[in-house]
Formats: C-alpha cells, sequence, structure tokens
C-alpha cells in the first residue's frame, strides 16, 4: 500500500511538472489569451483533465507560471547579489557590477520565456502579477536584497538615495531589452545582437551607469572600520 501511494505520489509530481514546463513554453509564445489548454496538455503529453486536476483553471495554471519562473530567477539573482557584501574598494565594485549584469543578462538568455511572459502579462494590463503569490515572491526578493547590501550601506558605500526597486527595475529592463529586441538592436540601433564586441560594449556601458549608485565609484573607497 505504501508502494503504492509513494508511486503515484511521484507520478503526479512528474506529470505537474510537465504541464508545467508545457505552459511556460506556450504562454510565452502565444499569452494568456491566446493558449489553449489542448495545446499544454499536447505538448505535455497529457490528458487535458489532469491540468483542471491539478491546477483548476487555465489562469489559475497561468498564475502558477508566473510564481514559479520568478521564484527561479530571484533566487539566482539573489545568489549573485551575495558576493558585493564583500566588496572592499571602488574597483572591487566595478568588477562586481560588470559580473552582476553579465550574470544576470546570461539568466535571461537561459530562460528567455520569462521576458515573454512579462511583456504578454503587461500587456493583459499586469492583472496576475497583482495577485500573491506572485506580488509577494518579489517583495521577499528586495529584502533580501535589502539585507545583502545592508554591509556596503554600513561602509558607506552606497548613495543615501540608493533605492533598490530602482536599480531591480534598471537589470530588468536592461537585461530584457538585450534578450528580448533582437530585431530592434539589429535594425534600429544598426548593432548585430549576436556579436560578443556589441555584448561586450553593452555591458561596459550599463556597467558605468550603474557605478553612479555607488559613492565612491570614482575616488578611492574609505577605509574599512572595526
Amino acid at each position: 500500500m505504501v508502494r503504492q501511494n509513494t508511486g503515484r505520489k511521484r507520478d503526479a509530481t512528474r506529470t505537474k511538472a510537465s504541464i508545467l514546463n508545457a505552459a511556460v513554453i506556450e504562454f510565452a509564445r502565444l499569452g494568456p489569451a491566446g493558449t489553449r489548454v489542448d495545446e499544454i496538455a499536447a505538448r505535455a503529453g497529457v490528458n487535458k483533465s489532469l491540468i483542471y486536476q491539478y491546477f483548476g483553471s487555465k489562469h489559475e495554471l497561468y498564475a502558477e507560471v508566473l510564481n514559479t519562473v520568478l521564484e527561479a530567477i530571484t533566487d539566482r539573482s539573489t545568489d549573485y547579489s551575495k558576493a558585493f557584501s564583500g566588496a572592499q574598494s571602488a574597483g572591487d565594485l566595478t568588477k562586481l557590477v560588470r559580473q552582476y549584469l553579465e550574470d544576470h543578462l546570461r539568466l535571461m538568455e537561459s530562460v528567455p520565456e520569462w521576458p515573454r511572459l512579462l511583456a504578454w502579462e503587461n500587456l493583459e494590463g499586469g492583472r496576475t502579477l497583482a495577485r500573491l503569490p506572485v506580488q509577494h515572491t518579489y517583495r521577499v526578493f528586495l529584502d533580501r536584497i535589502r539585507t545583502i547590501l545592508s554591509p556596503m550601506k554600513e561602509k558607506g558605500f552606497l548613495r543615501d538615495d540608493f533605492d533598490v526597486r530602482l536599480a531591480a527595475q534598471a537589470v530588468m529592463a536592461l537585461t530584457h531589452f538585450f534578450v528580448v529586441q533582437k530585431g530592434t538592436l539589429q535594425h534600429l540601433f544598426q548593432a548585430e545582437p549576436n556579436s560578443n564586441e556589441v555584448r561586450e560594449a553593452w555591458l561596459n556601458y550599463c556597467t558605468s551607469m550603474f557605478m553612479a549608485s555607488f559613492k565612491f565609484a570614482g575616488m578611492p573607497a574609505p577605509e574599512p572600520t572595526d
């Protein structure tokens, strides 16, 4: 009896994961309005009745997709941010900021569905983002970043007007643009989006902009205090 229950539980876990993975692809491709449950079921290789059994409705599945991908993205982004707590000089900061931007760009490129999902969600008016747990997930993320950056504030590295929310918005805007709007880069800005030279120039320029968030970006950092 125990073995049978365990097997069913494992099957349910795998099935739900398959549905979620298929839903991420389909919702990113067609948006919440254009996606059909039949297409998600076909991609996942399941009967569509299981989608309603596990998630209740297409909209609830869409909300779960947004929250699941957001949690994965924010967890990785939090990990990238942890290095900042050990910065001791302006030189350290420059390297860390550039590495953070590069890591975040790679993250967006590894999950290209995420910026597409956000684009569709905003075209729909952001109604699902206004609901928990999606909203709660990002508030928790911002609180984690504030905690990670608190040693830098104590060292006097951060500007008095530094705002974690604005910094996060800037990172998202820059990286999402570079990943999603390759046609804009190529045809309007005459830049080859897949060129390493263009990518490096973009990262270096963004780094210089972000360094304005730190007090001592252009001068020697203060001596650490005991």
